[in-house]
């Protein structure tokens, strides 16, 4: 496994993400069982997902970690800053939530426990106010994994997601410090 734990969970580790992961996140990018609910339709070679490690992975503002169950890498989450910039972010204390798994890991909590360990780390570490996310209303699995670490609903962006023929609404999801339950 490259790279040093980050956080610890009972059953997955969260680590930073290293270009020895680009294979892994290559396969789970282009999993049609990963990339229809991320609404990412692009497939992704090796030079893609060496830009992207570049451009998107390897920032200093935001938090990109490996999701790994007994060493194995299942998938990545992140928290990012605000789509405002920096300065924003430091007035707001607000992050994006954001996770996937590959599609053979679906369904045994791995995405939950660790979207859990960086809520905790976003409040109690980086001392962030609010942790936002969004999800296809199509996708009731990610959906049902912010809920029942105590998002809220916040509202709808109509039809602002195209997935597999149809157009859906967006769901924005949002979460207080005082609302979280760790505290």
């Amino acid at each position: 496994m490259p790279g040093p734990v980050f956080l610890s969970g009972e059953s997955v580790t969260l680590r930073p993400t290293e270009r020895e992961d680009l294979p892994a996140i290559r396969e789970w990018m282009n999993d049609p069982g990963v990339w229809r609910p991320a609404l990412d339709a692009k497939p992704m070679n090796a030079d893609l997902g060496e830009e992207y490690f570049e451009r998107v992975l390897t920032t200093e503002d935001d938090v990109h970690v490996t999701v790994c169950a007994d060493d194995e890498p299942v998938g990545h989450a992140s928290l990012t800053t605000s789509e405002y910039g920096p300065t924003a972010t430091d007035r707001a204390r607000s992050v994006e939530l954001a996770y996937h798994l590959g599609s053979d890991h679906h369904g045994n909590g791995y995405g939950s426990e660790a979207a859990e360990l960086l809520v905790q780390y976003a409040f109690e570490d980086w001392n962030m106010r609010r942790v936002f996310a969004r999800a296809g209303a199509f996708n009731d699995a990610s959906m049902g994994l912010l809920e029942s670490l105590g998002f809220q609903r916040e509202g709808r962006r109509r039809q602002a997601a195209y997935y597999r023929g149809d157009y859906y609404d967006m769901v924005l999801y949002g979460l207080l410090r005082e609302e979280w339950d760790g505290v």
